[in-house]
């Protein structure tokens, strides 16, 4: 098994290790407290949704059982993510429209995770071809995709002002 991994590993594409390095980046750079304006904070769902979408339609078969499973997760991650508890100290500035957010180790956590999801599943596929067509494989495997753009896309919609200055004044006045 020892001998697999590696060989795994050295026939992933550079490209692969060059996006890992970014995505690092990205995570290190939330564990610092910053300054988002709304486009910014809409980019990763959105970029996350994309991707799902289109990995979702072209590595499962068929496409739109594996599409249904994908959106139905996604509308449930979404529904989560908008019920977690917002950031603590998160603020919006009204002025220069951008969210004030403290640092936090979550949004690596989340980039990681994600990371190793697709790649155990890239290269689970490239050893086991049929599991594309197999419902058991491809079902979970694409609602785990939807699921995890829906968590983020849902935390994102929570943290967007609907006039409050103050994300937590805000919190208790979404619906359960």
């Amino acid at each position: 098994m020892p001998n697999r991994l590696i060989e795994i590993v050295r026939h992933t594409p550079p490209w692969v290790w060059l996006l890992l390095a970014a995505l690092l980046a990205l995570g290190l750079s939330q564990l610092r407290t910053r300054t988002v304006s709304r486009a910014r904070l809409l980019a990763l769902p959105a970029a996350l949704l994309g991707l799902g979408l289109f990995a979702t339609a072209t590595t499962f078969q068929p496409a739109a059982l594996a599409l249904a499973a994908w959106a139905l997760a996604l509308a449930g991650g979404a529904m989560l993510g908008r019920r977690l508890p917002p950031p603590a100290g998160a603020r919006w500035d009204a002025a220069g429209r951008s969210l004030r957010l403290p640092g936090s180790a979550l949004p690596l956590l989340v980039i990681v995770t994600i990371f190793a999801l697709r790649y155990s599943v890239g290269a689970a596929l490239a050893l086991h071809p049929a599991w594309r067509a197999a419902p058991a494989v491809a079902l979970p495997l694409a609602a785990a995709y939807g699921a995890s753009a829906g968590v983020l896309l849902g935390r994102v919609l929570a943290l967007l002002p609907r006039g409050a200055t103050t994300i937590a004044a805000d919190a208790h006045d979404r619906p359960a």
